[in-house]
């Protein structure tokens, strides 16, 4: 795919700078909800990301990131299965492609990020709000029990207490709380929030692939395990960083430093 804006409907994919790559959900009408349409929309875009894109950024429409699943999609009464496949769903494919795939993946948190919207956001690697954003899980609110994987994710990022009080009142984390927290990392005037997110992953891209693909993979590992690493993950990192000490991006870094000069990566 080109550089130039493309539409993945319903996601509006463009590249608003050399090596980013920028997904905005759409389907405002139902404040961004994770229909089927915009779960495809977002595969398709995720894996059709050019080999020169060094980083993703994710965003909504309008007032709000995204309101969660679909439940426009369900019938009255539910269907029990559908409900199952579509709600909360244990697999939810975008979820699991976004945190496999290399590339670092930055959030602008535009509104409200609720159930579905929540793990999506925290599927990304950083995340940037407005102060007017919020994340919330009101699964309570719909007599729905969350599925494994999805409070898996939920409590990987945020403190359990925290967490808890999110499920077991129907509450909801304020940008600014979050930051406290570290869930967010920065929050900025909405008139900003699209330049900042394209500056911010300028900065991504203008680091060494090499390294930023191997720590963002050791990272991830890191918070699968709740901080120590295993076996298998160790020695990936170990090999990783051998690659790394042999490649060009290292001998690059290196000579930059010694000239004082801004490095060339090539992501070799």
């Amino acid at each position: 795919m080109s550089d130039s804006a493309a539409t993945v409907a319903p996601v509006a994919v463009d590249a608003p700078a050399r090596g980013v790559r920028r997904l905005r959900i759409g389907n405002e009408r139902h404040r961004g909800a994770l229909s089927q349409e915009v779960l495809a929309g977002l595969i398709a875009a995720i894996e059709g990301t050019p080999d020169d894109v060094r980083c993703l950024v994710l965003t909504g429409t309008g007032s709000t990131f995204s309101a969660g699943y679909d439940l426009a999609a369900l019938t009255s009464p539910p269907d029990p299965d559908l409900a199952d496949a579509i709600i909360a769903p244990d697999d939810v494919e975008v979820l699991t492609l976004l945190e496999r795939q290399p590339l670092p993946v930055l959030a602008a948190l535009n509104g409200p990020a609720l159930g579905g919207g929540l793990e999506l956001a925290l599927a990304c690697d950083l995340r940037i709000a407005v102060p007017a954003a919020s994340l919330g899980a009101p699964a309570g609110r719909l007599g729905l029990v969350y599925s494994p994987a999805g409070l898996e994710r939920i409590f990987a990022e945020i403190p359990f207490g925290v967490a808890g009080d999110l499920f077991l009142t129907g509450g909801s984390l304020t940008a600014e709380r979050a930051r406290e927290l570290g869930v967010v990392n920065r929050i900025v005037d909405p008139a900003e929030l699209d330049d900042v997110a394209v500056a911010v992953a300028r900065e991504v891209v203008e680091l060494a692939p090499v390294s930023i693909r191997a720590n963002r993979e050791a990272l991830r590992a890191l918070r699968r395990s709740g901080g120590v690493l295993n076996a298998a993950d160790r020695e990936r990192l170990r090999q990783a960083r051998e690659r790394a000490l042999r490649s060009q991006d290292f001998a690059e870094g290196v000579a930059a430093f010694r000239e004082r000069r801004r490095p060339r990566f090539s992501g070799r």
